[in-house]
């Protein structure tokens, strides 16, 4: 009896994939590496933390305000230039230490969507370092992008730094 449950599984897995279409290849524009002095659990907690982005921004961020909207998560950000933006949160993800938001407001014309994601990790050769992975996520008219991934990545840099005074100098 299970060898053919087995066989029906594996049949019909195969009809399913086979109905599928062809995976989209995502193509990050922007890919980057934080390394920390500090354990995964302590960086997550901080960056899961959504109002903690004024903390580990390095100054960019004076104000920062979560609110939701059916069932959705948004961060209105005042950044120390003056400029605002809303980000819509996409995933915090506790078990894989993964955070996703994309900015809704405002977008520069001829970009859908800018998708910034971070994800904590250890390193096996290191107890006391762990890794940040930041990646920008950019759709629509490739030659509008280039502003919009600057500044992101300049966000970026900033988290990095604050994140490692923010961690390392923690007890």
């Amino acid at each position: 009896m299970k060898k053919y449950l087995l066989m029906f599984l594996v049949c019909w897995s195969g009809t399913a994939m086979a109905q599928m279409g062809a995976a989209q290849k995502i193509v990050p524009e922007y890919l980057h590496e934080t390394r920390i002095k500090s354990d995964p659990p302590a960086i997550w907690q901080t960056i899961r933390d959504l109002p903690k982005v004024k903390d580990y921004s390095n100054g960019t961020i004076t104000e920062v305000n979560i609110r939701t909207v059916g069932g959705t998560q948004f961060r209105d950000l005042v950044f120390a230039d003056g400029r605002k933006r809303t980000d819509e949160i996409e995933q915090i993800h506790d078990t894989y230490k993964f955070f996703v938001f994309h900015v809704a407001d405002p977008l520069p014309s001829g970009v859908s969507k800018a998708i910034v994601t971070a994800l904590v990790e250890s390193l096996p050769d290191s107890k006391d370092t762990s890794v940040v992975r930041w990646s920008i996520i950019m759709e629509g008219d490739k030659s509008a992008w280039k502003a919009l991934t600057d500044t992101l990545v300049a966000e970026i840099a900033n988290y990095e730094a604050g994140l490692k005074k923010l961690m390392e100098q923690a007890p």
